[in-house]
């Protein structure tokens, strides 16, 4: 009997530490998956030896955006350095970096020898990234040009709004340094306490905003919805007659992609922007609500007459305008992408026929709802119809790294 039990425990022991091998093995699989999470911004990138530099878009807008950039943050005084990762470059130096590229190009009008210059003149400091240095998921967006009405109608049903004036911005950081990389919050007081602001459902169901002085506009409740996804847009009410809304603030609530409830109707391989909102046309007025809502986030607008800005305060500029997360990467900033452009076989087509890998200089210059982290990145492809073409299908791995100027006595002009 002794022996049966010895056998027994040995028997049990031993499948004790195959159980514990199997166990130490798939947690190694999963952290050559993923990286650890940084713990602020001074993690944020690290330089590495430069990419192959190249660009499939003409240099000149570049050149005029990089001009845009140095003249609007020379007149705004919120900020004295600029932090790349652990590097921090005072602003002088930071201006004479996006001055130099321009000095570059000027005087290297040959694209292969400006490129040459922009190696030797300037270090590449690689993302933190998700699998490994530099790697962002990249997603896009664009400014919708959409029609609309002043007075709600059956077709024009969705209103947009303005900021509430209950609507009260928090920002953690004021009672504790420990908060400084934390998102800021929004919320609404209740007598004495403060509470989440209203969420999408509260807002577009149960009209909650209705007849407050807040409505902007009406729209068709399909782009109301995309409009708030992209941030900014073009409101047309005759060929004459339009309005320019920009972002104003937000509600707080955290952004919930549709996406991931439409995973049974349709494939990972054509789930993008024009397969759901092919899909929520089609679904009856209430079950396409009942979708929407599943996202709370909700985003409010501010009227221009004229076309909107980044969150820097400077237009964006067609393929080359970024928006990051500003905890961890600094607006103005100049930085090379690679990423996977889509190719279509004709110019009404929705569906991709390929895509090529591309080099791209782009500028960080604004912000997005779903974009956080030091791991993601979105495009701005421009405005109107074939902008909306091609953002809507861009969703993969790429490469990102930003640009510092080297020590004055590496700099060859």
């Amino acid at each position: 009997m002794q022996s049966k039990l010895k056998l027994l425990k040995k028997k049990t022991m031993s499948d004790i530490l195959w159980f514990l091998e199997l166990l130490f093995l798939f947690i190694a699989l999963l952290s050559s998956c993923s990286r650890a999470p940084i713990k602020g911004p001074e993690n944020s990138m690290s330089q590495v030896k430069a990419p192959v530099i190249s660009d499939d878009l003409p240099l000149a807008a570049l050149v005029d955006a990089v001009k845009s950039d140095i003249n609007h943050l020379k007149k705004i005084d919120n900020k004295s350095s600029y932090n790349f990762g652990n590097r921090v470059i005072p602003k002088e130096q930071f201006l004479a970096g996006l001055q130099l590229f321009v000095d570059l190009y000027q005087k290297n009008p040959n694209a292969t020898d400006f490129y040459k210059a922009v190696s030797e003149n300037f270090d590449f400091q690689a993302v933190y990234g998700n699998t490994m240095p530099g790697e962002i998921f990249l997603t896009s967006y664009y400014e919708p040009i959409i029609k609309g009405s002043r007075k709600k109608t059956p077709k024009f049903s969705r209103a947009l709004y303005g900021p509430p004036k209950n609507l009260v911005d928090i920002d953690l950081s004021l009672f504790d340094s420990k908060f400084n990389s934390e998102r800021r919050l929004r919320g609404r007081l209740d007598g004495r306490k403060l509470i989440p602001y209203y969420s999408r459902e509260d807002i577009d169901s149960k009209s909650i905003l209705r007849g407050k002085g807040l409505e902007i506009c009406w729209v068709d409740p399909v782009d109301a919805f995309l409009m708030q996804i992209q941030g900014s847009g073009t409101v047309e009410f005759s060929k004459k007659n339009k309005t320019y809304l920009n972002y104003a603030d937000k509600n707080g609530l955290a952004y919930d992609a549709i996406g991931k409830y439409l995973k049974t109707v349709i494939t990972d391989e054509k789930l993008n922007l024009h397969s759901i909102e092919a899909y929520l046309r089609k679904l009856p007025p209430s079950s396409m609500q009942a979708l929407l809502n599943k996202n709370p986030s909700y985003v409010f607008f501010k009227s221009f007459n004229k076309s909107a800005t980044t969150s820097l305060g400077v237009p964006a500029t067609n393929g080359r305008t970024i928006a990051t997360d500003s905890r961890y990467f600094p607006k103005g900033a100049l930085a090379f992408l690679l990423f996977d452009k889509p190719k279509f076989e004709n110019n009404e087509t929705l569906e991709t026929s390929g895509s090529e890998r591309v080099g791209r200089f782009v500028l960080d210059q604004d912000v997005g709802g779903a974009i956080t982290g030091p791991g993601r990145a979105d495009l701005f492809w421009g405005r109107g119809a074939d902008a909306k073409r091609y953002s809507g299908v861009i969703k993969s791995n790429a490469m990102l790294y930003y640009l510092t100027p080297k020590v004055k006595q590496d700099i060859n002009l």
